[in-house]
């Protein structure tokens, strides 16, 4: 059985075989997820998250605050190339149209957490949108793994499974055309791609060193058992120069890559397996 949902721009499917039950632990995944973009999603205007990019001191949920550790911890082990708050340069590049140009403060560690209280210095802005909804994917298997013991959670074209099942990687060309397949086994991929979003002769994988996107590489692959660390690592290894890509998921245990280069080489770890088609 298939269940489909239209969030934030992207498709979220749920696909559990006929013979569990499942009804009450799907609703509760959407429930859970509309709650969360209402208070979080950076295109909603005067939200939570809106709130917390205006003020100095806030009290922030336990939830946030493991997104936010995460995300600093991410960017610590990057040299801070992995930087949330560089939304900022993606506004002035249009990627949510605004109708004056913003200051572009762009520094992790400007972002300062305190017990249950977080502090923007410098009038910076953080986006969570880079692993917001891999958090979510990672929720929602927490609920769907309480009552069902295979499942396969897609969104996007970034996935989780609970069970075994076989996944088909685009083209990094031809969008419509798949080169190789991966098999997960209770275990998440997730990717990055130039091409996924492109404004003008940008697009928003940025560099936060430069404030320009980073095009070193055409794609990166990324496996690891959960899809919140798939995540944000496929947008860290992106962002970074690839020396420094290659760096990074050699000292990163239960991390596995494919990284395909700007001239169409291929980088990948150990244990990431894949078949041609």
């Amino acid at each position: 059985m298939k269940f489909t949902k239209n969030l934030c721009g992207s498709k979220l499917e749920i696909l559990i075989p006929l013979e569990w039950e499942f009804s009450d632990s799907v609703n509760k995944c959407f429930k859970f997820w509309e709650l969360f973009e209402n208070k979080y999603s950076r295109f909603i205007e005067w939200n939570h998250l809106s709130e917390l990019n205006k003020k100095w001191g806030w009290e922030i949920s336990s939830d946030l605050i493991g997104i936010l550790k995460l995300c600093q911890e991410v960017s610590k082990k990057s040299d801070g190339y992995f930087d949330i708050t560089v939304c900022s340069r993606l506004e002035n590049l249009w990627y949510w149209i605004k109708t004056e140009e913003i200051q572009e403060n762009i520094w992790y560690k400007n972002i300062i957490i305190d017990n249950n209280s977080l502090y923007l210095k410098n009038w910076i802005n953080i986006d969570i949108w880079a692993i917001w909804k891999w958090y979510l994917v990672d929720v929602f298997y927490n609920i769907l793994d309480k009552n069902i013991d295979n499942f396969t959670i897609n969104f996007g074209w970034d996935i989780r499974v609970k069970w075994t099942k076989n996944i088909s990687l685009e083209d990094p060309i031809n969008l419509w055309k798949s080169l190789w397949t991966v098999e997960l086994s209770n275990s998440s991929i997730a990717s990055s791609s130039w091409n996924r979003r492109i404004f003008w002769e940008s697009h928003h994988l940025i560099n936060p060193k430069t404030k320009e996107s980073q095009n070193d590489k055409i794609w990166v692959y990324v496996q690891h058992k959960l899809a919140s660390f798939a995540d944000i690592f496929s947008t860290a290894l992106f962002v970074t120069p690839l020396d420094k890509s290659l760096e990074i998921l050699a000292s990163t245990p239960g991390l596995e890559a494919l990284i395909i280069s700007k001239n169409g080489e291929i980088y990948k770890s150990k244990w990431f397996q894949y078949t041609i088609k």
